[in-house]
């Protein structure tokens, strides 16, 4: 019986994304060394991949709609006053 894809694995593909920034941005705060901290988020992440159960096309297709979101949210930004400073 194949596996049922679930919010929950889906989630937990997409969590993976903010934990490997997370704990990047950890590693590199306490100093840690860039290439050992790629290393070791590499590892994290691909092992919250794997443990979320669903096949690689399918972890690639979240990854893929994450990326196009993010990319979206950054023209969004750009594009507007976002964060800039703003008479009164």
């Amino acid at each position: 019986m194949p596996k049922v894809e679930s919010d929950r694995n889906i989630r937990y593909v997409e969590g993976a994304v903010l934990s490997m920034l997370r704990l990047r941005r950890y590693l590199l705060s306490r100093g840690v060394d860039p290439d050992e901290v790629e290393s070791r988020i590499r590892k994290q992440a691909l092992g919250m991949l794997e443990a979320s159960g669903l096949p690689k096309e399918k972890i690639v297709k979240v990854l893929n709609e994450l990326k196009h979101v993010v990319d979206t949210l950054v023209e969004i930004v750009e594009s507007s006053d976002i964060g800039s400073e703003r008479e009164e």
